[in-house]
């Protein structure tokens, strides 16, 4: 069996310090390849192949950490709005078989660092900067 890329995130605690956020049920990390910038993924540290097999208690405990971050994008990146979303299955969108949560940010009047492109591939700097930005809103928020 192939190993689950989120299960690797979630037990190797992310990769080139990506994790932005960490504890017993989840971690938080950069999107690989955002759909605006900040987007960053919930994932739950125990294998649930999406939201409708996890528990109750899992569930309620990343949206209130998606909460956390959506909050601190508002705060620190100055996004106007955010999406916060989950799919369940390929047809509703997902890649990955393992529960995690979308926190997208969304700016008014296309503001955003001058140089993002969606869907590209995140660089060092990138996680360096979100790391700097998020970490401490969301410490502070918590």
């Amino acid at each position: 069996m192939e190993e689950c890329v989120f299960c690797s995130i979630a037990s190797h605690h992310g990769k080139g310090g990506d994790v932005l956020y960490k504890d017993d049920k989840c971690v938080v990390v950069p999107d690989l390849y955002p759909s605006d910038y900040g987007h960053v993924l919930v994932i739950s540290k125990v294998h649930y192949a999406n939201m409708l097999e996890a528990p109750d208690e899992i569930i309620c405990h990343m949206f209130e950490v998606a909460k956390l971050f959506a909050k601190a994008q508002e705060k620190s990146l100055g996004a106007a709005a955010v999406n916060i979303s989950t799919n369940i299955g390929a047809l509703a969108g997902q890649l990955i078989m393992h529960f995690h949560v979308h926190v997208i940010p969304r700016y008014a009047n296309g503001k955003r660092p001058s140089g993002f492109k969606k869907h590209s591939e995140i660089t060092d700097e990138y996680r360096a900067e979100l790391k700097r930005l998020l970490s401490d809103a969301v410490r502070d928020a918590s």
